[in-house]
C-alpha cells in the first residue's frame, strides 16, 4: 500500500487529461520539454532528486525546481520529481488522472504514477556551466557514490562552510589523488575511485557548496570528483646509487607489498636515503614521493615507466613512483641503462635459473612508522614472484634473502592499548571528577563533588568499576570540612582514578614491538578508517533496528521498520510523532571507540509535516554532544527531501553511547523517516 505524503491530496478519480508525447512546452524562454506519458513510479523513487511539493505545482514549475536534470516529473498533484535516467516502465495515460494543484487543466500524475516530461537537448547544454577551477587538480565530472560503502574510501570531513578548496586541501595534505564534494558540505578523500562509481549528467550534481554558493559540491549520493594533476617536472631515475642500479617502474600493492622486508615513510624521503636504509638488501623501491620499501625478494611485474610519475618530497628532481607504483633499484647488474625520463622503455631483467643455494645471514631488524597508505585497490589474481638478476659468464647463481622477516613497529605516540576496557582519555575524566583537581574547590563542596564524580563514573553504559568505586572514603566527610583536609580528600580521590591499580583512566602503549614472520605472511592491518562501524546494523535491512535500543514503551512516538521510503536498500525507519503531549523516544547504540580519534556519527532522513513542532536530535555520550536546537528542529524545512544530520568528534572514552531522539511539542502528527545510520573512524 503506498503511504501518501507530501499533502496527498484524496481526489476522485475521473478521466484522464492529455498527457501523451503530443506536445512541447517553453518556460521563461528558456527551458523547453517535451512530455513523454504517464510512467509507474516505485519506493526508489525512478526520478529521485530534488523533490518539492507545493500547493501550485504545474509541470512548468516543476521544469524551473529540476533545471539542470535531463528529466522530471509530476505526481500525486502536488509532488514534482527531477533525475537523469528515463523512465522505462509506462503506463497507461488513464493512470495520470490527478489534476494539478496549480493548474486543473493540466494533469500531474497519480498515486505513484508520473507525468515525464524530457528537456530539449538544446536547453540542457545552455544551462551546463563551466566546472570551478582547483589549481592542481582536473575536475572528472559528476559521479555517483553509495551510502555506506563510500566510492572514495580515504579520510572524511564535514564542513558547514564546505568550499572546493577547503576540500582540495584537506585531500592533498593527506597524499590523496582524488576529492568529492558531495550534499553541499561533505568532503571525500581517496587515492582510488571505486569502480561502483559511473559518471552522470552534470544535472545531477546540483547542490551549491555552502561555503561558496558559486561552487557545486554535488548533491545526494553524488559527487563532484576531481583528481590531482599529474606531476610532471624534470625528474628522474639515478643510475646507480650505493650499490644499486635502477631496474624499472614496477607494480605494488597495499595488501600484498612487491618488498615486504621494510617499509618506512618520511617527509624528506630522497633516492639516496632510500638506498641506505636499504643498503643491506637486495632491492630497494620508492613510492608516492615519500615511502621506501625493502626486500630480498620481489613479486609483482614492471609497469610503464609514465605509471611513476610523482617527485621525491624530499628531492624534486627525482622520481619517487606513484599510487601503486616503486621506482625499483636493484643489486643485480643492469642488463640495459635506464633513461632518466618518463617516457623512456626499460627493458626488465630476466630472472635467472638458481642451480644452488647459498645460506644467508638473518635478516636485519626493520622499523614500521607508519601505516600504508589509502591508496590501492585489491586483486584476486595471483602475482608471480620473480627475482630480478642478469645473466652472468659463472654457471651458478644463489637466492638471496632468509625465510623470516623481522619487523619492529614502533607507534608514532602512545596508542590505547585496550585497558581498561571501559575507560576515558587522560585529561577527560567527567566534568564533576576534574572538579576534584580543581585549585577553586570549596571546602563546602568536596563531600558531592565526590557524590556527583561517583555518580557520573557510571552513566551512559559505563559499569561500575569495584576497584574505582575503592578510590571513595566510605566514611563521611564533615558538612565542612578544614580546607586542609577537604584538599587531601580530594587530592587522594582524584590519584586514585589515575592509577593504574584501579584506574578509570585509559592505559597507553608507547614501546616498539617486535614480530617475525615467514616471507610473504606478514599479515595486512584489520582496515580502521573510513569503515562503517554499524554497517549491518544502521539501515535497517534485516527488518529490525538491529543493536540499537528503542527506548521506553511511549504513546508519543511510534517507532517501526518499513519499506515506504528507504534512502537506500529497501527497508528503512519510520519513527511517527502521534501529538499526543510534549515529549519523545531514543534510540541508543554502545560501542567500543579508540580515545583520542576522530568519529563521525550520522543519518539521513526526511519528515512529512513541515507545520508539526518536531524535532530531531542527535547525541554523543559520554562527550555530551547534541544537535543544536536550531539545526535540530524540523517545523518550517522542506518536506519529503532527504537531509542529513552529523556530529563529528574526537573519542573522550573508550567507548561511546549514540542517540537518535525524535520528539516534539503538542501539535500536529508528523512522519520521520531515517535510515543509513553510520558511524565512521576518521583518523
Amino acid at each position: 500500500m503506498r503511504v501518501l505524503s507530501l499533502g496527498a491530496l484524496f481526489l476522485s478519480t475521473g478521466s484522464a487529461l492529455p498527457s501523451g508525447i503530443l506536445y512541447s512546452r517553453q518556460v521563461d524562454d528558456a527551458l523547453t520539454y517535451t512530455s513523454l506519458g504517464c510512467f509507474i513510479d516505485s519506493s526508489q523513487r525512478v526520478l529521485p532528486s530534488k523533490v518539492i511539493s507545493t500547493h501550485d505545482m504545474t509541470a512548468a514549475k516543476c521544469a524551473i525546481n529540476c533545471a539542470g536534470y535531463e528529466f522530471f516529473a509530476t505526481q500525486w498533484a502536488s509532488e514534482c520529481y527531477c533525475g537523469s535516467t528515463k523512465p522505462t516502465n509506462a503506463a497507461p495515460d488513464s493512470d495520470c488522472n490527478m489534476p494539478c494543484s496549480g493548474n486543473p487543466d493540466e494533469t500531474c500524475g497519480g498515486g505513484m504514477r508520473l507525468n515525464v516530461y524530457e528537456f530539449d537537448s538544446a536547453c540542457e547544454s545552455d544551462m551546463e556551466e563551466p566546472p570551478a577551477v582547483i589549481s592542481g587538480y582536473e575536475y572528472k565530472g559528476c559521479y555517483t557514490d553509495n551510502v555506506p560503502q563510500r566510492v572514495l574510501s580515504g579520510i572524511t570531513i564535514t564542513d558547514q562552510d564546505m568550499t572546493l578548496e577547503k576540500c582540495a586541501v584537506t585531500c592533498s595534505a593527506g597524499g590523496y589523488v582524488f576529492f568529492g564534494v558531495e550534499y553541499g558540505v561533505e568532503c571525500f578523500c581517496s587515492t582510488t575511485l571505486d569502480s561502483a562509481s559511473v559518471k552522470v549528467p552534470e544535472g545531477e550534481c546540483p547542490m551549491t557548496c555552502m561555503g561558496n554558493h558559486n561552487q557545486h559540491c554535488g548533491a545526494g549520493n553524488r559527487l563532484n570528483l576531481y583528481q590531482k594533476a599529474a606531476t610532471i617536472g624534470t625528474g628522474s631515475n639515478l643510475e646507480s646509487v650505493g650499490g644499486f642500479h635502477y631496474a624499472s617502474c614496477w607494480t605494488d600493492k597495499v595488501d600484498e607489498r612487491s618488498l615486504q622486508a621494510v617499509s618506512w615513510r618520511t617527509d624528506d624521503l630522497t633516492v639516496e636515503k632510500c638506498a641506505e636504509r636499504c643498503s643491506e638488501y637486495s632491492y630497494f623501491g620508492l613510492e608516492y614521493s615519500r615511502e621506501c620499501y625493502c626486500g630480498n625478494e620481489l613479486i609483482g611485474q614492471a609497469a610503464p615507466e609514465k605509471d611513476c610519475a610523482m617527485l621525491c618530497v624530499g628531492a624534486p628532481d627525482q622520481w619517487c613512483g606513484g599510487p601503486d607504483r616503486l621506482n625499483l633499484y636493484t643489486k643485480a647488474a643492469p642488463t640495459t641503462s635506464a633513461s632518466a625520463t618518463t617516457s623512456a622503455e626499460v627493458t626488465t631483467p630476466v630472472e635467472t635459473e638458481t642451480e644452488t643455494s647459498t645460506t644467508t645471514a638473518p635478516e636485519p631488524e626493520t622499523t614500521t612508522t607508519a601505516p600504508a597508505e589509502p591508496e590501492a585497490t585489491t586483486s584476486d589474481v595471483p602475482v608471480s614472484t620473480t627475482n630480478l638478476a642478469s645473466s652472468t659468464e659463472s654457471s651458478t647463481t644463489t637466492t638471496q634473502g632468509p625465510d623470516l622477516t623481522t619487523i619492529t613497529s614502533c607507534p608514532p605516540a602512545p596508542t590505547y592499548n585496550g585497558t581498561p576496557e571501559r575507560c576515558y582519555a587522560s585529561g577527560s575524566l567527567p566534568a564533576a571528577c576534574r572538579q576534584l583537581a580543581s585549585t577553586t574547590l570549596n571546602s563546602r563542596s568536596v563531600g558531592s563533588s565526590m557524590s556527583a564524580c561517583k555518580s557520573a563514573l557510571t552513566r551512559y553504559g559505563m559499569p561500575q568499576n569495584p576497584a574505582a568505586t575503592a578510590c571513595f572514603p566510605t566514611t563521611a566527610l564533615p558538612a565542612v570540612p578544614a580546607s586542609s583536609v577537604a584538599r587531601s580528600v580530594a587530592d587522594s580521590v582524584y590519584a586514585c582514578l589515575h592509577a593504574p591499580t584501579a584506574s578509570v583512566v585509559c592505559q597507553a602503549d608507547s614501546e616498539c614491538v617486535t614480530n617475525t614472520y615467514t616471507v610473504g605472511q606478514v599479515p595486512s592491518p584489520t582496515p580502521s578508517i573510513g569503515v562503517d562501524l554499524l554497517k549491518g546494523d544502521g539501515t535497517f535491512e534485516d527488518g529490525t533496528v538491529g543493536d540499537f535500543v528503542i527506548g521506553s514503551a511511549t504513546n508519543l512516538v511510534s517507532t517501526t521498520v518499513t519499506n515506504a521510503r528507504p534512502h537506500s536498500g529497501s527497508l528503512g525507519l519510520l519513527m511517527r510523532y502521534l501529538s499526543v503531549n510534549g515529549g519523545g523516544n531514543s534510540l541508543t547504540y554502545n560501542l567500543p571507540v579508540v580515545p583520542g580519534k576522530q568519529y563521525r556519527f550520522s543519518l539521513y532522513y526526511q519528515h512529512t509535516n513541515p507545520s508539526a513542532a518536531t524535532s530531531l536530535y542527535l547525541y554523543v555520550y559520554p562527550d555530551v554532544l547534541q544537535t543544536s536546537f536550531t539545526e535540530a528542529q524540523l517545523v518550517g524545512t522542506p518536506a519529503n527531501v532527504w537531509g542529513t544530520r552529523s556530529i563529528t568528534f574526537m573519542a573522550a572514552a573508550s567507548w561511546v553511547q549514540l542517540v537518535f531522539n525524535v520528539g516534539g511539542n503538542t501539535g500536529q502528527t508528523n512522519d520521520v523517516y531515517i535510515d543509513d545510520v553510520t558511524f565512521v573512524r576518521l583518523t
